[in-house]
């Protein structure tokens, strides 16, 4: 995940490419980076996320796919309600701030 704030320099680029390193360093031979779009298609809203992965010279194979195993079906229902909620008031709550730290760097107030 990313945010536009300071997109331009990077972040998540050098946050793979250091794990890269270190998995290499400890013998791994592979490094999935998991997800893309099941063809790669322009008009896909997962082709950033495809291109971010494919310039690191990867190369696209196609998987099974993931799957929740739930084995008490009641917390899981409970977990796929919840979760995605409580995710998005943080996002909400991290824009803001994200927002007011930009004003304040900008020397507005952010009323």
């Amino acid at each position: 995940m990313s945010l536009e704030a300071d997109r331009e320099k990077m972040p998540n680029h050098l946050l793979q490419w250091e794990a890269m390193r270190w998995a290499r360093a400890q013998g791994c031979t592979t490094y999935d980076l998991w997800g893309a779009p099941d063809a790669p298609n322009p008009q896909d809203p997962l082709w950033g996320v495809y291109n971010f992965k494919q310039g690191f010279g990867g190369r696209f194979v196609r998987h099974l796919g993931a799957w929740d195993f739930a084995p008490n079906r009641a917390l899981y229902t409970a977990y796929a309600l919840i979760l995605p909620r409580v995710l998005g008031l943080m996002r909400h709550a991290a824009r803001g701030r994200i927002r007011r730290t930009a004003m304040s760097e900008d020397g507005r107030t952010g009323e």
